[in-house]
Order: C-alpha cells, then sequence, then structure tokens
C-alpha cells in the first residue's frame, strides 16, 4: 500500500480513499493500513542529505585550489557573510599571486589565509599545518 501511495502521490499531487480502491485494495485494508503505509511511503520518499564538516586533509586541499565557491567550513563553522568574504578575498589575493608572483603577493596570500583560518573554529595548531601545506604548494618566487 505504501508503494501504490507513492505512485499516486507522484502522479496526482495526493492520495484519495478511492484512488487505493483503484489500486486493489479493500475499504478495511485502507481504513487499517493507511495511516502506517502513509509513514512508510513518506519515508521511502525523503532523504536526508547532510554535509560533513572539512577535516584537515579537507581544509588544506581547499586552501591550495582557492576556489571562492568551495570555502572549508570545519565542524561548527557557519558560512556568515563575514567568513565568505575573507574567504573571497584569499581566493583573489590567491589569484594574484598565481598571475604575478613575486615574494610581497606570496606573503600578502599567506596573510590573508591566515586572516580566514582565524576566522574558523579550529585550533591554533590545525592552523599552522594547513599554512605550512598551502606554503609549501604555493609558487615558489625569487628576488
Amino acid at each position: 500500500m505504501a508503494e501504490a501511495m507513492r505512485d499516486l502521490f507522484a502522479v496526482a499531487g495526493g492520495v484519495k480513499p478511492e484512488d487505493l480502491v483503484s489500486a486493489g485494495f479493500t475499504t478495511a485494508e485502507i481504513i487499517e493500513f493507511r495511516d502506517s503505509a502513509a509513514n512508510l511511503a513518506a519515508l521511502a520518499s525523503t532523504k536526508q542529505i547532510t554535509i560533513r564538516p572539512d577535516l584537515l586533509e579537507d581544509i588544506i586541499e581547499k586552501a591550495r585550489h582557492a576556489a571562492p565557491n568551495r570555502p572549508p567550513l570545519p565542524g561548527d563553522a557557519q558560512p556568515t557573510q563575514s567568513l565568505l568574504q575573507a574567504w573571497g578575498e584569499y581566493c583573489a589575493s590567491r589569484g594574484a599571486l598565481l598571475l604575478d608572483p613575486w615574494s610581497g603577493q606570496r606573503e600578502r596570500c599567506i596573510s590573508v589565509l591566515a586572516g580566514y583560518l582565524d576566522r574558523l573554529p579550529i585550533f591554533p595548531t590545525i592552523r599552522i599545518n594547513v599554512i605550512k601545506a598551502v606554503e609549501a604548494a604555493m609558487p615558489q618566487v625569487h628576488q
């Protein structure tokens, strides 16, 4: 009955007792099982997707690639406007470094990344590890 209810709901946007009778169920079956079948149909129709928080490796990978639409967000970090703006500033400085690699640009990029990481609810050791890993992946500049 639950499967029939799911199909009927998908087609008509609702399920009437007459629809269930037309599907081959008796009035006694409908009265007895409709509530539990409706619950089963709802459970089978919904899918809850949760995004796991970023781990250290995820944070490093996202910081290395610096995509504006993929900020690293560890557990308890909410994507606030100021946090997203700080991430956007880092992405812009990273892009500038790739276009024009010089030592001042590299230092600015690391500083902006450190500013973003300071806003995240992570331990100082993790911040240091992320900065070291990203710094190692940045283009080397010589003056």
